[in-house]
């Protein structure tokens, strides 16, 4: 017990300049991004323009430092140059080893003064926005549908609900509004995309309105319909009638 508590796996390797230069939490966030990188490199799993993914709650286990902690280094790396974020999806990250391993080894005072002004700032600007597109995009990364289409539907209803800044949407929300979509769906695409249509437009988050409203749509066309087929058939007896009696 005591030898597997000491092993050196459990030991984070954190760069003294880079503590003195990035402050504790950013030197030991890319200390773990720097392990990160060296294991894409070796499983050659870089995606576009050398972007590759990250599992904030790994990162956690490895660190202690949350997602918003995190959000934080972000934020202050890319003031730096050291990180890029991918716009839509805050889990994609672009490392720049060169620059980070320039910035360790630079002589230059001034240069390390002014890079550390700007990495040590506790709450940057955009904190906040980081924050809720992460949460945003775990919604999103935690649907599990086959059809594309509902996917992609699934996807813009989460987007509208957390448009609202007065409402708040869980995985386990998600879970719940796909099961009763499921349910009550069984298994139609067109009526599954409807419904979720409905909670779309309408920034619904419990399911069940989102049907009531698809089925109230559906008895007011059927009505339309038979009142203009009713017209329709008035309309022919009239005109038969004149003809037969003139």
């Amino acid at each position: 017990m005591l030898v597997d508590l000491l092993s050196p796996a459990n030991y984070i390797m954190v760069n003294r300049d880079a503590i003195k230069i990035l402050g504790l939490n950013t030197a030991v966030y890319c200390s773990e991004l720097l392990t990160i990188y060296k294991k894409v490199v070796k499983k050659k799993a870089f995606l576009e323009n050398n972007f590759f993914k990250v599992d904030r709650k790994y990162i956690e286990d490895q660190t202690s430092l949350d997602t918003k902690e995190q959000t934080v280094c972000d934020l202050n790396l890319q003031k730096v140059n050291i990180v890029k974020i991918d716009e839509k999806d805050p889990d994609l990250i672009f490392f720049d080893v060169e620059i980070f391993s320039s910035v360790l080894a630079s002589e230059d005072i001034k240069l390390l003064n002014k890079v550390s002004e700007k990495v040590k700032v506790g709450r940057p600007k955009g904190t906040t926005e980081s924050s809720k597109k992460r949460i945003v995009q775990n919604l999103k990364d935690s649907i599990r549908c086959n059809n594309y289409d509902i996917l992609l539907a699934l996807r813009d209803w989460i987007d509208s609900v957390t448009a609202d800044p007065n409402k708040y949407l869980s995985i386990q929300q998600v879970e719940l509004f796909k099961e009763k979509l499921e349910e009550y769906c069984e298994g139609d695409a067109q009526v599954a995309l409807k419904v979720i249509e409905q909670a779309t437009i309408h920034q619904y988050i419990n399911c069940q309105w989102a049907i009531n409203n698809y089925e109230r749509e559906q008895a007011n066309a059927k009505k339309s319909a038979g009142v203009l087929r009713t017209n329709t058939q008035k309309t022919t007896t009239i005109n038969g009638v004149s003809e037969e009696t003139f």
